[in-house]
């Protein structure tokens, strides 16, 4: 099949390099073009991690290489990126560049301190090191600095492969490097903030976003979450959302979405009752969360238009009203033909 120009493209973070903070993704050498090897130093706190774990000082400044090799016989060029974690929805750690803002507590965002050429070219079947320089701040700081380089080549080589013409869809993957930072073996525990509730979407579909915020620099592992909404004096809940094994960065924040399900949002004052557990540096914490919102009509029906969920079953009510209107036609119309031909037969014996 000929490849359209407007092709859907899939981008896979392949996070194997970063196994302490996520589960490695295996891939065949047939999809992807390149490799990543990083080039541990000295002061790697774990020299059994392949990320970047550096124990550093204040205003320390320090060089990490990081090796990508061509596995192809033409010449690529490699993207890079440097990024501060972030945490999405799924809670779920971003390395690679987001969409989500950074935190306000965020000091110290790795791309500040962190520099690097933003693309390079690797000659074809050989390797390249690419060189970043790390400026630590002037400030003592306990904790972390958490944050990722991410490898991609460039889309439109891709594109231009004819290998990989001969499908509408394809996919793009990234290498993602964690970069964990820290000058203090002093242990930081990470600190949970509620900082509002709010009706949205999430993927085209009615959801309560609830903020969580960390404003502490530590991750916070295994975490649940057990949420209930309620109308505001109502004794059971109207929405309810549990989920676990997620993870929090360091000075971020995400939205957890409260699925509504496919059902309406209805406006009115509600609250939310919300216990979030995690543990870090194997001690475990639960936070309690209690908070009133409310939903207005106009927000209300806002979303109610747009959720993809909403204008399906309107579609499928709207077909049921039809074929059931059709069979009722169709009833009546039976029941006056056996009318007409009753009337006839009676005054035809007549």
């Amino acid at each position: 099949m000929k490849f359209k120009k407007n092709h859907n493209i899939s981008l896979l973070i392949l996070s194997i390099v970063m196994s302490f903070f996520v589960g490695v993704t295996q891939i065949s050498a047939s999809e992807i073009n390149f490799s990543v090897n990083t080039n541990i130093p000295d002061n790697q706190i774990d020299k059994s991690k392949t990320y970047f774990n550096l124990k550093m000082k204040s205003e320390q400044e320090q060089d990490v290489v990081v090796t990508l090799k061509n596995e192809t016989k033409k010449d690529i060029t490699i993207n890079i990126g440097i990024n501060s974690a972030k945490t999405n929805e799924n809670g779920v750690i971003e390395y690679g560049k987001s969409t989500i803002k950074k935190d306000e507590s965020l000091k110290y965002p790795l791309d500040n301190l962190m520099t690097g050429p933003s693309s390079v070219v690797v000659p074809a079947s050989a390797s390249k090191d690419v060189t970043f320089h790390i400026k630590m701040p002037k400030e003592v700081f306990k904790g972390m600095i958490l944050g990722g380089l991410t490898f991609q080549q460039k889309s439109s080589e891709i594109l231009q492969d004819p290998s990989k013409k001969s499908t509408s869809v394809q996919n793009e993957y990234a290498y993602a490097v964690a970069v964990v930072l820290k000058e203090s073996d002093d242990s930081v525990f990470p600190n949970l903030t509620l900082l509002k509730v709010k009706a949205g979407q999430n993927n085209y579909r009615n959801v309560i976003n609830a903020t969580i915020q960390n404003n502490h620099s530590a991750i916070l592992s295994d975490v649940k979450i057990d949420a209930k909404v309620y109308s505001k004096n109502g004794k059971d809940p109207v929405y309810t959302s549990v989920k676990n094994n997620m993870q929090i960065a360091p000075n971020t924040f995400f939205q957890y979405p409260i699925s509504l399900n496919g059902t309406g949002m209805k406006p009115g004052e509600y609250r939310l009752h919300m216990n979030v557990t995690g543990t870090s540096d194997k001690k475990s914490k639960t936070w309690t969360f209690n908070k009133n919102f409310e939903i207005k009509p106009t927000e209300a029906k806002a979303l109610n238009k747009t959720d993809v969920d909403m204008r399906a079953n309107t579609n499928n009510t709207n077909w049921i009203l039809i074929i059931m209107l059709a069979i009722i036609i169709i009833l009546l119309a039976v029941i006056v033909i056996f009318g007409i031909i009753w009337y006839r037969k009676k005054h035809t014996k007549e």
